[in-house]
């Protein structure tokens, strides 16, 4: 009986044992020759992130910076201003959703485009519209990256100013030039690591910041004394077009995450969970800083400062929120600037592991960013330049183009491998192609061809729907947005450096 079973156990090829053999190599090797016997290549999929842990991520992109700008905003926009935000929070969660499912696409249409996981966004513009749109898109994703790190130095250390000031009641001041430079080395080293996945310890800490800094403005809101009548000032009119096109770029800027959707996606278990993960985290940051700035503009009105911390009153629970926001801040920069690194680092052919390449071209990046926040005089120019030109098509006008595309490039595969497959087949089954983009239809004897030919025009309606009507209504209201902004833009960018900037005025006193 026995001997029965060895004469029909199937053995494995030549060709099986032989790739078997290939995969072991590396392990006996070291242990043949006793170097390190305890290490295997263990597969980094334990690493990749869950969905909760990429909401943390989320909710660290953003970090508390809507927190700190978005009352002034909104005082500015009067009661208009709370639909113009959910407006634009709404559109780019959609977008959102477009654009990972761009992703999901393309790795069905190629598969290699997983090696090209440092600079996701671009290599599906490749694949849409070829290497011309693709350089584009690459360009503007490290502008945006590289733009958005600044404000978030300069706010830090102003916060940090601001603590000089609060605790010696004005009498003393330490220049926020000198604090960038202090908060620069403070997270040069932590910029050394790597994906966000293995920023996961980082992500949850500046989560709690987070938390914390929640509560303790809250607090101070409460019990902050009103300096008028409520929500003085602030008018029930349409705010002027300018003024609704300035808050729209700065919205774009504070909610843009599009440039590390694609990062976070890649790094994820379960790749089609990142739309949820960005869901959640909007809604959460949206959230809070809505309720935030109600409870300021019902305090203060239209007398809420830039930086909503320069409005409130001396406290200890004030000095604590500004040097966690501070904090908070720099985690926020580091776990952002992520994709550029990784897609200036694929440039120049840097490997995954820490080296010294990779300290040299974060470190030098960190500068620069450092620089510009020392000779800018004015970040809120700068967060609407960088809002309403650079983020724009990122955000409202590439990923309805990409979606659209590389879907019409999904469909037309499906049909060419239908046909291939029944080949000779097709008149004998009447394979009609359409019916590959429509969802199955049960009918029975009973049903008559009325009944469904009206779920068919159902569908195709839906169809149309979802991915003609609302993608290409994104898509012109991006084109439009952009053009008007960039106009506005030319203007601010022509006033940014007309007035030097305060750490250049002391530079030029010391020569």
């Amino acid at each position: 009986m026995f001997s029965k079973r060895r004469k029909v156990a199937v053995r494995p090829s030549k060709a099986f044992q032989r790739q078997r053999h290939n995969d072991q190599l590396p392990f006996l090797t070291r242990s043949r020759f006793g170097a390190l016997p305890q290490l295997r290549v263990i597969d980094e999929e334990p690493e990749n992130l869950t969905l909760f842990i990429a909401i943390l991520y989320v909710i660290d992109l953003f970090g508390v910076f809507p927190l700190i700008t978005l009352p002034s905003l909104l005082a500015q926009l009067g009661f208009f201003g709370i639909p113009l935000v959910l407006s634009v929070i709404m559109l780019q969660i959609y977008t959102s959703f477009l654009l990972s499912k761009c992703w999901t696409m393309a790795e069905r249409l190629d598969a290699s485009i997983v090696q090209k996981s440092r600079y996701p966004y671009a290599a599906i513009a490749d694949l849409a519209y070829g290497p011309y749109l693709s350089l584009f898109v690459t360009i503007l994703l490290d502008l945006s990256i590289f733009a958005m790190g600044i404000p978030n130095l300069v706010v830090a250390s102003e916060n940090l100013e601001l603590v000089v000031q609060r605790i010696s009641d004005d009498r003393y001041t330490f220049s926020f030039c000198y604090w960038v430079i202090i908060v620069g080395l403070f997270i040069c080293p932590l910029m050394w690591l790597g994906s966000p996945k293995h920023m996961r310890s980082l992500a949850i800490l500046s989560v709690c910041v987070v938390i914390i800094i929640v509560i303790l403005l809250w607090f101070c809101l409460f019990n902050a004394a009103p300096l008028g009548k409520p929500f003085e000032g602030i008018s029930l009119d349409l705010p002027p077009f300018l003024t609704v096109l300035n808050g729209y770029s700065v919205l774009a800027f504070q909610f843009d995450i599009h440039p590390m959707l694609l990062t976070l996606q890649i790094d994820m278990q379960q790749k089609s969970q990142v739309r949820w993960a960005a869901f959640g985290g909007i809604i959460v940051t949206c959230s809070i800083a809505i309720f935030g700035s109600i409870i300021a503009a019902y305090k203060f009105g239209t007398m809420i400062a830039e930086n909503i911390l320069e409005t409130l009153p001396k406290s200890v629970p004030l000095v604590c929120l500004l040097i966690l926001m501070a904090l908070q801040l720099c985690f926020s920069t580091i776990v952002g600037s992520s994709a550029l690194f990784l897609q200036i680092e694929n440039y120049f052919r840097v490997p995954d592991a820490l080296s010294l390449k990779r300290i040299g071209i974060r470190s030098f990046i960190l500068a620069l960013e450092l620089l510009i926040a020392e000779f800018i005089p004015d970040f809120d120019v700068l967060m609407g330049v960088v809002g309403g030109t650079i983020s724009g098509p990122l955000v409202f006008i590439l990923p309805p183009l990409l979606y659209r595309r590389i879907s019409r490039m999904v469909r037309t595969h499906q049909r060419i491998a239908t046909e291939a497959a029944y080949g000779s087949m097709k008149l004998d089954l009447n394979y009609d192609p359409m019916r590959m983009e429509l969802e199955p239809i049960s009918s029975t004897e009973t049903e008559s061809a009325l009944r469904v030919y009206w779920q068919r025009l159902v569908q195709s309606y839906r169809r149309l729907q979802c991915n003609i009507s609302m993608s290409l209504a994104v898509l012109v209201f991006g084109l439009v947005a952009t053009f008007f902004s960039t106009y506005l833009n030319i203007f601010k960018i022509s006033n940014l450096f007309r007035n030097n900037s305060p750490c250049f005025g002391n530079l030029t006193q010391w020569f």
